[in-house]
C-alpha cells in the first residue's frame, strides 16, 4: 500500500470513527440532561411532609417549601392564594407556588410546566404528583442553570388539583389578562413511568408541528407519540378549557393504577430511573419552545375552544394505548423502542 493510499485510508477511517462516535450533547443543554438531579431527594422531601391534603397544614408547608427550592435554584418565586368556594372550616387558604425565568427578546410570551402538590387523604402521593411535582422543581434548576430561553418560563406547582382542579382553574381566572401571551401549558401528572406520549388536547397539527421543532436537535425521545384526545383528568384541561395550547404528558399508566390513591403510593413505588429521564425530556421540550422560532401559537376563542371540546370525549381515566386510542407517532420519529 503506497504512502498517498494509507493517508487515504486512514483519513476515510477518522472520518468514520468521529461519525460514528456518540454524541454529546451541545454545552447549552448538559444543564438540561441533569434536570433529574434532584428529583429523589426532592420527592422524598414532600413525601415527608405526609398526605398533603388541600388546605391541611401538611400542604402549607409544602407550599412554602416548595417556593424555597424555586429560590434556591435562583428563580423569583410567590405562593399565590386561590379563593376556595366551600373552603371546609379550620382549612387553610390555598396557594399555588410560581416561579419566573424571564426570557430573552421575547420575554412577554410564556411557557408553563406544571405538576400538582397535593395529595388525597391518606396517601403520601408519591406517583400522584410528588415524583412530578420534584420533576418541576428539577427543570427550573436546570433551565436557570443552562440560561435564559428567548421566552419567559413559568414553572407552577398547583394545589386543589384533587378537588376537580380548583387550584389551576383558580390560576386561569387569575391570569385571564395576560392569558394571550401563554404559549403553551406542559403538565406532568400521571406517575414515574416513562413518558410514552403525550396528550395533544384537540389540536394535534399545531402542536405535533410545534413538539417537532422544539425537539429536532434531540434524537432520543424519537418513540413518542402524540395523542389527539383532550383529556378533562389533570390541570392542563384548565388551559385547554381557556383555549390555552396544553400537552399532558402520557406515562406507561401500568405502575400508576395500581398505587393511585392509595395508602401504598409511597417513594419505594417511584420509578427514580425514569423519572430523571422524564425531567431530562421536560427541560428539552419546554425549553425549546421557549427558544422556538416560529411566532407563538395563538390562543383559541370561546367559540372555538367549545367547538373542540364538543368534537372530543372527555373520560376521568386516560385511556389505554391502543388502536381506539390512535397514537400517531409524531412526524421525524421512528418507530417506537421496546
Amino acid at each position: 500500500m503506497n504512502r498517498r493510499i494509507r493517508l487515504a485510508f486512514g483519513f476515510a477511517a477518522l472520518t468514520v470513527a468521529v461519525a460514528c462516535a456518540p454524541r454529546k450533547p451541545p454545552a447549552a443543554d448538559r444543564p438540561l440532561v441533569r434536570a433529574g438531579e434532584t428529583i429523589e431527594a426532592d420527592t422524598r422531601a414532600l413525601c415527608a411532609f405526609g398526605p398533603r391534603v388541600t388546605g391541611s397544614e401538611a400542604c402549607t408547608r409544602a407550599e412554602e417549601w416548595a417556593a424555597a427550592r424555586f429560590r434556591e435554584s435562583g428563580l423569583a418565586a410567590r405562593l399565590e392564594p386561590w379563593e376556595w368556594p366551600g373552603r371546609p372550616p379550620g382549612a387553610a387558604i390555598p396557594r399555588n407556588a410560581v416561579a419566573e425565568l424571564p426570557g430573552r427578546d421575547r420575554a412577554g410570551e410564556i411557557v408553563i410546566l406544571a405538576a400538582h402538590l397535593d395529595t388525597v387523604a391518606g396517601s403520601t402521593g408519591a406517583n400522584d404528583d410528588a415524583v412530578n411535582a420534584a420533576l418541576v422543581l428539577g427543570v427550573a434548576r436546570a433551565i436557570r442553570t443552562a440560561g435564559p430561553a428567548r421566552r419567559s418560563l413559568r414553572f407552577v406547582l398547583f394545589t386543589g388539583e384533587e378537588q376537580k382542579l380548583l387550584g389551576s382553574k383558580a390560576y386561569v381566572k387569575a391570569h385571564a389578562k395576560e392569558l394571550e401571551a401563554h404559549v403553551l401549558a406542559v403538565v406532568y401528572d400521571l406517575g414515574s413511568a416513562r413518558t410514552l406520549g403525550f396528550y395533544m388536547n384537540g389540536r394535534k397539527q399545531e402542536l405535533r408541528a410545534l413538539f417537532k421543532r422544539a425537539l429536532s436537535a434531540r434524537p432520543a425521545w424519537r418513540s413518542l407519540f402524540g395523542l389527539y384526545q383532550v383529556w378533562e383528568g389533570t390541570d392542563s384541561f384548565s388551559f385547554v378549557e381557556a383555549g390555552v395550547p396544553a400537552l399532558t404528558a402520557y406515562q406507561d399508566l401500568g405502575p400508576y393504577r395500581a398505587v393511585y390513591h392509595l395508602e401504598k403510593d409511597t417513594v419505594e413505588t417511584v420509578d427514580f430511573v425514569a423519572s430523571r429521564a422524564n425531567a431530562a425530556l421536560a427541560a428539552a421540550l419546554v425549553n425549546g419552545v421557549a427558544d422556538d422560532p416560529e411566532p407563538a401559537l395563538r390562543r383559541m376563542t370561546p367559540g372555538e375552544t367549545a367547538a373542540l371540546l364538543a368534537r372530543h370525549g372527555l373520560g376521568e381515566t386516560p385511556p389505554a394505548v391502543s388502536a381506539s386510542a390512535r397514537p400517531t407517532v409524531l412526524p421525524g420519529a421512528g418507530p417506537a423502542r421496546p
